[in-house]
């Protein structure tokens, strides 16, 4: 018995320190969810005054004494440890919603379909372009520094510029062009019969729309950029050659924000192919 009591005494200190240390981490992190911050700010300093008390008790020899002693340490403990197993599961929601998200056919911020039903709604149009041996292009956009604005003024703020944004996007497609998401801040659209060059045009159309029509949430005069990849569609079986056109446009966009963003590339051309060959 004399030794549990110590033992116990510094799994509550580490306990109730390393649980603050994690609320301190959940609060930086839901600093814009008003509910979770406090569930976390209270949770960390009751986690904290735990561990400092027990480190007090431990250094002092104010121990508790007699057989309650390990069982209050014990419930001691419980408090660092289901806070923690709180935070983990809100973080499990957090992410299981996102994923519930990219797997549903149609994105719930923007109305326009994920990948999985963008490509096959692209299908048709893509089949008339080959039967026809007509080009094809892609092209995918983002918003530069939407992972910044979702970190310094919260979810709520991104999701507004991506609403916004794939408005701004949706105008400036054509009527036979087929537009949806190629991953959650990435729009992406097949455009038939389009060759780069057409679809840099449009690209640029869009990156002067975007920035004229798109404030910085944070309202202080500054304009939103976007940065824009673009691929041609090759040869092969269409629903491969799409995917790979996405990816292949996805890859130069993410060169162009690397860049510096506010700007247009364009990915190199695929491997020639006939319908037959595999990918």
């Amino acid at each position: 018995m004399n030794l549990l009591v110590p033992a116990l005494l510094v799994l509550v200190v580490l306990g109730g320190l390393g649980a603050a240390g994690v609320g301190v981490a959940a609060m930086i992190a839901w600093q814009h969810l008003p509910r979770r911050f406090l569930f976390t700010a209270f949770g960390s300093l009751a986690c904290g005054a735990v561990g400092v008390l027990a480190a007090d008790a431990l250094v002092s020899g104010g121990r508790p004494g007699g057989w309650r002693g390990p069982l209050r340490l014990l419930v001691d403990a419980m408090l660092p440890l289901a806070f923690i197993l709180l935070v983990q599961a809100y973080r499990r929601a957090d992410g299981e919603r996102l994923k519930a998200q990219q797997a549903s056919p149609v994105n719930q911020q923007t109305s326009l379909p994920n990948r999985a039903l963008l490509i096959g709604q692209a299908i048709p149009a893509m089949a008339r372009c080959q039967r026809d041996q007509l080009p094809a292009s892609v092209v995918a956009a983002s918003v530069d520094g939407l992972a910044e604005i979702a970190q310094s003024r919260g979810p709520s703020a991104s999701e507004a510029v991506m609403r916004d944004f794939a408005a701004v996007f949706r105008d400036s497609t054509r009527a036979g062009d087929v537009a949806g998401h190629a991953s959650t801040g990435v729009l992406a659209a097949l455009l038939p019969s389009a060759t780069t060059e057409a679809a840099a045009g449009m690209a640029d159309r869009l990156r002067r729309e975007a920035s004229a029509q798109l404030a910085h949430p944070g309202m202080d005069g500054r304009r939103l950029t976007v940065s824009i990849g673009i691929a041609p569609v090759g040869d092969g079986p269409i629903r491969a050659v799409i995917d790979e056109a996405i990816a292949a446009a996805e890859g130069a966009l993410a060169t162009a924000a690397a860049g510096g963003g506010d700007r247009v590339l364009e990915a190199p051309a695929p491997p020639l192919r006939t319908a037959g060959q595999p990918l």
